[in-house]
């Protein structure tokens, strides 16, 4: 099948990137994207210019032949740019200011009103624009945001990890009965919260609340939350803070609702023999705890990144973790 780079004028550089690329088994679909500008901004987010020993962070948009950016009064500016693509990069920083590549015209420079660094905002943006966004981010991490997949450079290779909008379809096939939104809200905030930033949590999902479970909740280090839901986006930041002061359970209510944070999980004696512990602690009582309460689902995030979703005691799906941790200096999401 052949590839919209065959025959592409390319530097050895970019052909070397494409190369690593494929031994890593990643594939660069691009979908309508022009793919040239696109392996010209991740080599060079890969390798940005260094100034007094720094390499500069960078941001860049490559839209699709028939999208455009507009601008929005409240959110973002667009200022055209007159200048040669390596001048243009320098006012771009990855956080507010992206360069905006558009095939057959000059960039852009899209100034946001307020900071898009983190993972959970690029990821929407890219699925509203069905652009191309490449990062570097301000540890040096570069990644790609294309649709449904976050890639990434850890330092020796490529790795792709879906986004939650990818996941969320196996979660609500094999969750029978629990609302959709309500798993949506949970995953992103695993996903592209937690995840990127190794912030270990265990979220309990409760869509059909039984008294008699009560005695399986160990309430004695119990935190109480301010009324938070995962429905609603400006409470990630409040629950991202929470959930970064607490080892233990959080419980979600039927409609979203997280009410208490810091619970322990009791388990039977059939679940510790029906349960495999070749896991650690975290996943192994939220697969045991869903394997005693089939009406409770668990989403695990590892320290180390990886998002693992539990119900009946077995894991649905798993979406691995970034290879390097996301700095969050600016949680407004």
């Amino acid at each position: 099948m052949a590839s919209p780079l065959d025959g592409a004028s390319l530097t050895r550089a970019e052909r070397r990137l494409l190369d690593e690329l494929d031994d890593d088994g990643v594939s660069l679909d691009c979908g309508s994207c022009d793919a040239v500008d696109l392996v010209q901004e991740l080599d060079h987010v890969r390798r940005p210019p260094r100034h007094e020993g720094k390499q500069a962070v960078y941001g860049g948009f490559v839209l699709p032949r028939d999208r455009d950016l507009v601008p929005t009064g409240d959110l973002v500016e667009l200022i055209e740019l007159e200048l040669p693509l390596a001048e243009c990069r320098r006012f771009a920083d990855g956080r507010s200011t992206f360069v905006v590549r558009r095939p057959g015209r000059a960039p852009l420079l899209a100034c946001f009103r307020r900071s898009v660094q983190c993972e959970a905002d690029l990821v929407d943006i890219q699925a509203v624009t069905g652009a191309a966004i490449v990062q570097r981010t301000v540890l040096g991490v570069p990644r790609l945001f294309v649709d449904e997949r976050v890639i990434e450079w850890d330092g020796r290779n490529w790795s792709a990890r879906p986004t939650a909008n990818a996941l969320i379809a196996s979660v609500a096939d094999a969750v029978v009965g629990a609302p959709r939104s309500v798993l949506e809200g949970i995953l992103d905030l695993c996903v592209h919260w937690l995840s990127p930033s190794r912030v270990g949590a265990t979220l309990l999902y409760d869509f059909d609340p039984r008294l008699e479970d009560a005695p399986s909740l160990d309430l004695d280090a119990v935190v109480a939350a301010p009324g938070l839901s995962v429905l609603t986006r400006h409470h990630y930041p409040a629950l991202f803070a929470a959930l970064m002061q607490t080892d233990l359970a959080t419980l979600v209510g039927p409609d979203g609702s997280v009410n208490r944070l810091a619970i322990g999980l009791r388990s039977s004696i059939e679940s510790e023999q029906a349960v495999a512990q070749e896991r650690g602690m975290r996943h192994r009582s939220a697969a045991r705890y869903t394997w005693d309460h089939h009406h409770t689902v668990a989403f695990v995030v590892s320290a180390d990144g990886p998002v693992t979703v539990f119900w009946k005691g077995r894991p649905v799906t798993e979406c691995t973790g970034s290879p390097a941790a996301e700095a969050r200096d600016d949680l407004g999401a």
